[in-house]
């Protein structure tokens, strides 16, 4: 894996924990499960919004 390659994987999880981050702080749900799929859901909308 190229430099490159690790600095848009290392860029891509600084978003995704960002985004746990700020559920966290704005959420109230326990479940961690509804937590991974509220995230998934914020994720896959997204990379739809990016592909677009």
């Amino acid at each position: 894996m190229s430099n490159k390659e690790r600095i848009e994987v290392a860029e891509q999880r600084i978003i995704e924990l960002k985004t746990l981050i700020n559920h966290w702080k704005t959420s109230n749900i326990s479940s961690r499960r509804a937590t991974v799929d509220f995230v998934d859901a914020i994720l896959s909308d997204r990379d739809g919004t990016q592909a677009a």
